[in-house]
């Protein structure tokens, strides 16, 4: 259980499982999901999306595997997940991803331009930061992943002294541009076989280290072929410089020329793709592979970053870098980390992002690994590169006309029969065929791949043993030469790789007869002829279902019955095979007997159904015997394959079971207890008058002492009837239907303790019925107990608190009446406090509207008056004291107005006068009472007019 990171490449990453892992969490993992690896414990659900950006790694799930440990005996104990990095979603191991179906063009674009235009177009990765790179790009893509367009962009665009680069992050971006800005360039991390440690600006890694450098690539010159056809191929060259150090025998300078073929890359482009693949192979192969223990190498360095490598009895010395370290003076070359591996221990989080975007935890059903070394390989950065060229080398056709011929395939084909996850049989067939030729004759250069197609054959005569057909019932035979009919299907589709000629056919069905045909492809996409149809049989199912677990056996006089929970013999119910058919039920005298055909005593139905629903096997064997039997199982599947036989179980007569009685009396019953489903045809009853029980067809019904129906149970709907008082219990928290006849009808409610209750009651005069929801009494300190009570009459809703004695109001309420007026206030034994009252006309809120000394606020349609005075003065039956007025004078040249307010006040007002004129500029009160006041002003030509307001002080 590792991560394997590998630069510019997909990786791999597997994690196994606890076999306790819920069966909910196991179906939440879903291919093409993601994986992700923090270090430390969090909670994937509290922090969501942002772990992809903290975690360490994040891989896409592809693989799940649910088997058995071979080494234990609990079945599907062994779980795991796995997959591939995040560069993935560039293109996979098979180039599949978001193929350029349509041609991507470049045309003098910037580096960052023309990685936007190679992202994929299906959105599975976006744009992260893309670096400036000098220079621009030309170039066409087409028929190729995105993975292999940037890395060939990345390629051309590099320098020996600034490579270029890219990297697919864990929240599914991509940055590109050079290393420099992607990765650590200047190492902070040395490897040395000794002195490791720590140091103020170092830090060193231990372990056992492998040193490989070699120089089996060593090239001097080389030659690219670029676009074209015959004698118009683009070309491009580059040559080593300085010369080389190295000599021939005969002592002149070796000269080894690479030739290089990339049909895809345009003239513009030749020079400097050939230069590239020079700079790959003009110096050793220094390769270097160190396996440590320490845990936190995370912090030390990622992959693709440059690390300092010193080990002088290797060669791995660079005389012109010197660097200090632990103080001491050391010479190491700088290399970078192409490959890291390290293993997922107890400290970190796993967790899984579905697709739509919802966490699972899965750290608790992780089984964490125990060796945590971690393995670094790192190589010189040239050796790095992808290998220039992939093509044959050699002159190409001016165009490709070839078609590739017919594959042939080699019979006998080799297969086998196994057990899928499920249970079911399957069988695998390995096909191998022969590579064609053109069929012009020539050698197949440019095959791309194989297809191959597939369907059941129709025309096949499929043999059936005596054993397999005895398993079928007669009408479900085809016809007497033909038991077993093949069903109809479609050609189904695979296509391989044109460097392998082997294939795997896998989910087929056992024992049936398949034709197969194959055709090869080349690259420009000339397409073979199919060859002739080649007709198999797949092996037939020969696996015989598990050994079941031992029977549950009840025995009476004339039978045993037989209960089986299909289970197998090493433990666990309903785990034997999905294509399970029946079991057969062997009885026997003797604990040891080998079941056969004189054993047999029946077969009973099981199957996936009763598998997957959990449904047992019960079957009754008739035995008139009494003594003692041993009963043994054996499972057959669809087949007729036969399990071996389990362990015997014994059952002795006792009474019996009421499966084998026809007729019973009443007679016949005297005492005991009877324990089955009786159907009674007539009806049952404690006595034929006065009180009594009677269970009929109708229902249930009792009876009093006079022959009055007090309860009934009605059949037809589940109605019920009761007469009389209903409890749900004698003594604390209980409920009381009808508990006396002073109050009926009348739900009392009781708390668990004590014996005060709250009750929904219905008062009625007449025709009206009335409705009171009541809570329980208390003292609220004075004595006189009261209760909240909410009471609904057909001319008022009323909302209170009330004595329990009088049921007078006692503090606040509301009132709502029918003629939609709305009256809300206090009352203190009968004295009315503040109050508020509403209706259609009018609105009104003060203090004790029924005392002459009360005081209010009206708002109405007509006016806005207050009554009362607005300071607490004593004065009884006070009346207005606030009011307004707007009053011309009669004519003009008055100069006084005299004002009345129409009632007699408790006290003497104040008024506040406003006059409006053109000229006028004084006037005054000369005169107030209880009664009015005067205003005089000086003569005046015009009409005033007046603004009062007057305050009862």
């Amino acid at each position: 259980m590792a991560v394997q990171q590998v630069l510019k490449a997909l990786g791999t990453w597997d994690i196994k499982l606890l076999p306790s892992t819920p069966r909910d969490v196991l179906d939440a993992l879903d291919y093409f999901g993601h994986v992700a690896i923090v270090p430390g414990r969090v909670d994937p659900k509290q922090y969501g999306d942002n772990l992809l950006a903290v975690a360490r790694y994040v891989g896409v799930l592809r693989t799940r595997t649910i088997g058995d440990d071979g080494r234990t005996n609990a079945p599907q104990d062994d779980l795991s997940v796995g997959g591939v990095g995040m560069a993935m979603w560039l293109g996979d191991e098979d180039d599949k991803g978001s193929v350029y179906e349509n041609a991507v063009t470049a045309a003098s674009a910037s580096f960052a331009d023309t990685i936007r235009m190679l992202l994929p177009a299906s959105g599975a990765i976006t744009e992260g930061i893309l670096y400036s790179v000098a220079g621009l790009y030309s170039g066409t893509h087409r028929y190729e992943s995105p993975r292999k367009a940037v890395q060939y962009v990345c390629d051309t665009m590099s320098t020996p002294s600034i490579p270029v680069s890219w990297r697919v992050n864990n929240t599914g971006t991509l940055d590109a541009g050079p290393d420099s800005s992607l990765f650590v360039t200047t190492p902070t991390c040395v490897i040395v076989t000794a002195n490791a440690g720590e140091d103020m600006a170092l830090r060193a890694l231990p372990g056992s280290m492998d040193v490989t450098r070699d120089v089996e690539d060593y090239t001097t010159r080389v030659v690219l072929l670029a676009e074209g056809d015959g004698d118009s191929i683009a070309t491009g060259a580059a040559d080593i410089s300085p010369a080389p150090p190295y000599r021939d025998i005969h002592g002149n300078v070796i000269k080894l020329t690479r030739l290089v073929s990339e049909s895809d890359t345009v003239t513009g482009n030749a020079a400097t793709r050939a230069q590239l693949a020079l700079s790959q192979f003009t110096g050793t192969r220094n390769a270097l592979t160190l396996s440590t223990t320490d845990y936190d190498i995370h912090g030390s360095f990622q992959v693709g970053d440059r690390v300092w490598v010193y080990n002088p009895d290797a060669g791995l010395v660079d005389t012109s870098t010197e660097i200090t370290f632990r103080g001491f003076r050391i010479n190491p070359i700088k290399l970078q980390v192409t490959e890291v591996s390290w293993a997922v221990t107890a400290g970190y989080t796993v967790a899984y992002r579905a697709a739509d975007g919802t966490w699972t935890d899965l750290t608790d059903y992780v089984e964490p690994e125990t060796d945590d070394t971690n393995t670094v390989t790192v190589g010189d950065f040239a050796r790095q590169l992808t290998s220039a060229g992939t093509e044959v080398v050699g002159s190409r056709p001016n165009a490709d006309t070839s078609i590739p011929g017919q594959p042939t395939f080699v019979e006998p084909f080799t297969g086998l029969a196994y057990l899928d996850d499920r249970g079911f049989t399957k069988a695998r067939v390995i096909l191998n065929w022969n590579a064609p030729l053109n069929i012009d004759g020539s050698t197949v250069v440019d095959g791309d791949h194989y297809e191959i197609r597939y369907a059941v054959d129709t025309d096949m005569i499929y043999p059936a043993t005596w054993a397999s057909v005895s398993e079928i019932r007669w009408q479900d035979m085809q016809t007497w030469a033909q038991p077993f009919a093949a069903p109809d299907g479609q050609w189904q589709l695979m296509v391989v790789n044109w460097d392998t000629n082997t294939a795997q056919l896998q989910d087929l069905s056992p024992g049936i007869g398949y034709d197969v045909q194959i055709r090869g492809v080349d690259k420009t996409g000339n397409i073979g002829a199919w060859s002739s149809v080649t007709t198999f049989v797949t092996s037939t199912d020969n696996i015989p279902p598990s050994t079941p677990a031992a029977p549950t056996v009840a025995g009476s006089r004339i039978a045993v019955q037989v209960t089986h929970q299909l289970g197998k013999s090493s433990g666990g119910t309903f785990n034997l095979e999905s294509d399970l058919d029946h079991l057969e039920i062997h009885v026997s005298y003797e604990p040891g007997f080998t079941p056969d055909s004189t054993t047999l005593r029946g077969k009973a139905l099981a199957n996936a159904g009763m598998i997957q629903a959990g449904i047992a096997v019960v079957f009754t064997v008739q035995v008139e015997e009494t003594s003692a039997r041993y009963v043994r199982v054996v499972a057959v599947d669809k087949t007729g394959n036969k399990s071996g036989p389990s362990d015997a179980a014994t059952a002795t007569a006792l009474l019996i079971d009421d499966a084998h009685i026809s007729d019973l009396t009443v007679s016949k019953v005297t005492a005991g207890t009877i324990s089955a489903d009786w159907i009674v045809g007539a009806r049952i009853k404690t006595a034929d008058t006065g009180a009594r029980v009677e269970l009929n067809s109708a229902g249930l019904q009792t009876y009093n002492a006079a022959g009055t129906q007090t309860v009934n149970i009605a059949a037809a709907d589940g109605s019920v009837t009761i007469v009389g008082q209903l409890v749900s219990g004698t003594t604390g928290r209980r409920l009381e239907i009808n508990p006396t006849a002073t109050f009926l009808p009348e739900i009392r409610f009781y708390a668990s303790s004590g014996s005060k209750f709250a009750y929904v009651n219905s008062t009625s005069g007449g025709t009206d019925a009335s409705l009171g929801l009541n809570a329980a009494s208390y003292d609220p300190g004075d004595g006189i107990n009261v209760f909240p009570r909410v009471f609904l009459t057909a001319t008022a809703s009323q909302f209170a608190t009330v004595r329990e004695d009088t049921f007078a109001r006692r503090g606040p309420y509301v009132v709502l009446s029918t003629n939609a007026s709305y009256f809300a206030g206090y009352n203190a034994d009968g004295a009315d406090g503040g109050y508020m009252y509403a209706d259609a006309g009018l609105g009104r809120f003060g203090w004790n509207p029924g005392d002459s000394a009360g005081q209010y606020l009206d708002f109405s349609s007509g006016r806005t008056r207050h009554t009362g005075k607005w300071a607490d003065y004593l004065a009884a039956g006070a009346s207005d004291g606030l009011f307004t007025a707007d009053e011309p004078f009669v004519a003009a040249g008055d100069t006084s107005l005299g004002l009345a307010y129409g009632a007699t006040m408790a006290s003497t007002m104040v008024p506040m006068v406003t006059l409006r004129h053109p000229t006028l500029r004084t006037w005054q009160i000369t005169a107030a009472s209880t009664t009015g006041f005067t205003v005089t002003v000086g003569t005046s030509s015009g009409t005033p007019s007046l603004s009062v307001w007057s305050y009862r002080v």
